[in-house]
């Protein structure tokens, strides 16, 4: 259904396996934390600029705290842009990489490499099981800046079915580097350590 939206991107003979959109209530739930707090901020304005209705203050008072209230203009706003973003946020990933398709004015696509995935864990928070929904977590190698390691990485969050896309996923992933690290010409024909059947 939404394989089209990644043609302009895809290498040659690189295949579609799984391509989806976010949950929108999880989607907009990204901006409540900030909307709340603007909306908290702009009420306590509000009732400062009632009670300094009545003084000479006013001329002065209006342009600063319209000013003021930058944080209910930044909630209000990211709002406004998530519900924008919303049409052009769509995942995917191929027998190659993870895609994330998004962006306001303009198209933006970011992937990941099979071969750049550390860890890929799926999470279901209180919000997204009342949804039937989930986020997976694409871990990349840490990054050194500075004193500090930081594990970088991509959310695939709100979608369906999060547990089977999470197995799916996770078996692309190891079959991708399996055929990077030993391609196919260099498997001998018995190989006693990867995919072997345990015995007693």
């Amino acid at each position: 259904m939404y394989e089209r939206e990644f043609y302009d991107v895809l290498d040659q003979g690189e295949q579609i396996l799984w391509a989806d959109k976010p949950h929108r209530t999880v989607h907009l739930l990204k901006g409540v934390p900030m909307l709340i707090f603007g909306l908290l901020w702009g009420v306590f304005d509000f009732f400062f600029i009632m009670m300094a209705s009545g003084t000479g203050m006013m001329l002065f008072m209006v342009p600063f705290m319209l000013i003021h209230m930058a944080p209910l203009w930044i909630g209000v706003g990211g709002m406004i842009a998530l519900l924008a973003n919303y049409r052009n946020t769509i995942f995917c990933y191929t027998d190659k990489r993870v895609i994330i398709r998004g962006g306001l004015w303009g198209i933006d696509y970011k992937s990941i490499d099979f071969d750049a995935i550390a860890s890929i864990e799926v999470n279901v928070n209180p919000i997204e099981n009342s949804l039937g929904v989930g986020t997976i977590r694409i871990n990349e190698d840490y990054v050194h800046t500075g004193k500090r390691s930081v594990r970088t990485g991509k959310r695939l969050y709100g979608i369906d079915r999060p547990y089977e896309v999470y197995k799916e996923l996770k078996k692309v992933a190891l079959d991708i580097r399996s055929d990077i690290s030993y391609p196919n010409q260099l498997r001998p024909e018995g190989n006693p350590g990867y995919n072997t059947e345990y015995k007693d």
